[in-house]
């Protein structure tokens, strides 16, 4: 019976791990966008702004 919930366990956690992975390459797909760039990071900081000195 343990084993049984372990590997129910196991594979929820499976699950939801190739759920999150599948619903990332998604955005980045029909978006262009990294999920990563929802956060405001360093390097997005210096991104933008080069890219407003830029024009």
């Amino acid at each position: 019976m343990k084993m049984l919930i372990n590997l129910l366990i196991i594979i929820a956690i499976i699950a939801v791990a190739v759920w999150v992975i599948i619903r990332t390459f998604k955005k980045v797909k029909t978006g262009g966008k990294c999920a990563a760039c929802d956060y405001d990071c360093e390097l997005k900081r210096l991104k933008d702004k080069k890219d407003h000195q830029a024009i």
